[in-house]
């Protein structure tokens, strides 16, 4: 399947949640405007102070401030809120440091399509040294083990960004945390509201920026959210 702007599904838009990325983002959307029109991309840009916002409007692309750093979950909660208010049906999210390829945007986007509607896909990107760094594979082989134990279901790629997400679904659980940890929220609450979680594959790909995760004190802090919202979901008050 290619995709040209023309051809892009009219229900479904593209979310990049940014925090300085400016030098990246500008790489990145004219490679998404390729594949999809400008009207259906969306930056939030995390109180970057770059020129994220300067490298949308040149770009013609609409970017959504927060006044302050909140985190990638808040940035997602934003642009999330903002597509289903706007009718979109899908959300395809990928990350502003180019760490997804758009040259896998047709599967996804195909795969969406064709596939259960409500359904979650991931990204799955191939967990081996020779393409990924071993702390992330480490990292994500434990907390998809997690998940898969909390969920009952078999969760492959717990930390990829690149997802499609159905707004629907999504309007109907509430979302509390702002930082990674809420891509993991998602996939527990809707797994437990009866959502299919399914995984597309896609290319792995690391550019050697800088990471805006501090690994010992965010899986601390993933530890204890994902505890509390498993928690509180197997005892109804969630």
């Amino acid at each position: 399947m290619s995709l040209r702007p023309g051809q892009w599904p009219a229900d479904t838009a593209l979310l990049v949640p940014a925090y300085r990325a400016a030098d990246t983002l500008g790489l990145l959307l004219p490679e998404l405007l390729a594949v999809a029109p400008a009207a259906a991309v969306l930056v939030v840009d995390d109180g970057s102070r770059d020129r994220t916002q300067e490298v949308c409007a040149r770009l013609g692309v609409a970017c959504v401030p927060h006044a302050v750093n909140r985190g990638k979950g808040a940035a997602l909660a934003t642009g999330l809120r903002l597509l289903a208010g706007r009718g979109r049906r899908w959300a395809i999210t990928m990350d502003a440091d180019r760490q997804h390829s758009v040259e896998d945007l047709p599967c996804l986007v195909a795969a969406a399509a064709a596939g259960p509607y409500p359904c979650l896909w991931i990204g799955r990107r191939a967990m081996r040294p020779a393409v990924m760094p071993l702390a992330r594979i480490c990292s994500n082989s434990i907390t998809s083990a997690i998940l898969s134990l909390m969920t009952g279901r078999r969760i492959l790629d717990s930390q990829c960004g690149f997802r499609a997400y159905p707004l629907e679904a999504l309007a109907r659980i509430r979302l509390e945390y702002e930082r990674f940890e809420a891509e993991s929220e998602v996939i527990l609450k809707l797994a437990h509201a009866g959502c299919p979680v399914r995984f597309v594959p896609i290319r792995t790909v690391y550019c050697g920026g800088p990471s805006h995760i501090s690994h010992a004190r965010d899986t601390v802090r993933w530890v204890g959210a994902v505890t509390r919202v498993w928690w509180r979901l197997r005892a109804g008050t969630e």
